[in-house]
């Protein structure tokens, strides 16, 4: 008797959980456009659906989770526990096919963590049977739910893979990564997956990429996650020789009050125009340069990425003021100032130059050739150098180190 009426109970809760998959799956059907998707905290059920749609957003009650989520996993384990013969004719069948996207939507919905979904999923694309927009729209859905999946973010480079570069919507694919950084601070896996649309995406994506950056900075002052792109994507502008022109009053104002900081006054005036004012710049930072070897290019794109070195230098200690001491204020600062260091040593050794040629500082041969640098011979350096060793002992020795600046007379 006893044995009967647990039978039946797992017969309702079955029928029920196939109901509410259902109701899930007429969503997906009806909305094409949805954006978000929540789990509603409610611990009774009512007697009425708890599959909420309000405006493409799409929600389930929580006293049901779990039992939709097990019932979803254990078909879908099912699936995979036959054979390769009998899984590959049900992914070619589209009534089957069908079944098990149903599944696996409201399991990753719930639990995106699972490898072997995302793997059926895979399998689902590759037989036509998914189509790439829409699984680009779901992996959206599950990181509305849980920002940091790094199987969501996997996913989306897996299916950007099938397209070409100039079909992809890169300032979407941006908007996505700044969402989830937005929702969950230190999102390894959003940053990491903005590095690669950094790495993939056209050079014209860095003007708003510096803008966005910046903007994100202010409002997460303590997410270092935010501070470290932005260090790579000033490296990166620098890379591919990248600059905007500066209509800025007066031009290259943040590096004329850095320089302005350590003691150097810039020949140029105020109201001087923007070609003078980087030709006075030019001789403070990189005296003596040889330019047969460095294009004009390579030296505006120099000045405008210490332009917003400078800059944010200057953002880290209005930050320090407002907001008091943090260590990734000071961690920028100084990733600031040594990308500042570093490119007028490369330039004046010698180790980046041609038509618009960036040579990334990585080998030993390198970095020796710029410990060699007299850097009392440079005004700007020595200049740096005064002020920086008045910092206090602990910054003076991470001077030494990072900026190979020799001990003070």
């Amino acid at each position: 008797m006893e044995d009967e009426m647990n039978l039946d109970l797992n017969n309702e809760k079955k029928v029920l959980c196939e109901k509410i998959i259902r109701d899930i799956n007429a969503v997906f059907l009806k909305d094409a456009d949805l954006t978000s998707f929540e789990i509603i905290p409610k611990e009774t059920n009512c007697n009425k659906s708890p599959v909420v749609h309000v405006d493409h957003n799409l929600g389930l009650e929580s006293w049901c989770a779990q039992h939709v989520y097990d019932h979803a996993h254990r078909i879908l384990i099912a699936h995979r526990k036959q054979t390769m013969q009998q899984q590959l004719r049900a992914l070619q069948q589209q009534q089957q096919s069908d079944s098990l996207a149903k599944y696996l939507n409201v399991a990753l919905l719930i639990n995106p963590d699972v490898t072997t979904f995302w793997h059926i999923r895979r399998q689902l694309v590759q037989k036509n049977r998914l189509s790439i927009n829409k699984e680009l729209q779901f992996s959206a859905l599950v990181l509305s739910i849980k920002p940091k999946s790094n199987e969501a973010f996997a996913y989306r480079r897996w299916l950007y893979s099938f397209q070409s570069a100039d079909a992809i919507d890169w300032p979407h694919e941006i908007s996505i990564c700044e969402r989830a950084a937005d929702r969950c601070a230190s999102n390894y896996h959003a940053w990491s997956h903005r590095q690669w649309v950094l790495q993939n995406a056209p050079p014209c994506l860095l003007q708003s990429e510096l803008m966005r950056t910046e903007k994100f900075i202010r409002k997460h002052i303590t997410d270092y996650s935010s501070y470290h792109y932005r260090q790579l994507l000033l490296s990166r502008a620098y890379e591919q020789c990248f600059y905007m022109p500066d209509e800025s009053q007066p031009p290259w104002s943040s590096l004329r009050e850095l320089l302005e900081h350590y003691g150097l006054a810039v020949a140029a005036p105020a109201n001087a125009d923007c070609d003078a004012a980087a030709e006075a710049l030019l001789q403070l930072l990189l005296p003596n340069l040889n330019r047969n070897g460095v294009s004009a290019q390579r030296l505006r794109s120099f000045l405008y990425c210490c332009n917003v070195a400078a800059s944010d230098m200057r953002l880290c200690a209005e930050q320090r003021q407002l907001y008091g001491v943090h260590d990734c204020f000071e961690l920028h600062r100084r990733a600031s100032l040594k990308f500042i260091v570093e490119q007028c040593l490369r330039l004046l050794a010698g180790l980046a130059n041609g038509p618009g040629f960036y040579m990334a500082p990585n080998s030993v041969s390198q970095t020796n050739e710029l410990r060699k640098f007299d850097c009392e011979s440079h005004p700007f350096l020595a200049a740096v150098r005064r002020v920086e060793f008045q910092l206090g002992d602990k910054h003076k020795r991470w001077c030494k180190i990072h900026l190979n600046f020799p001990n003070q007379d």
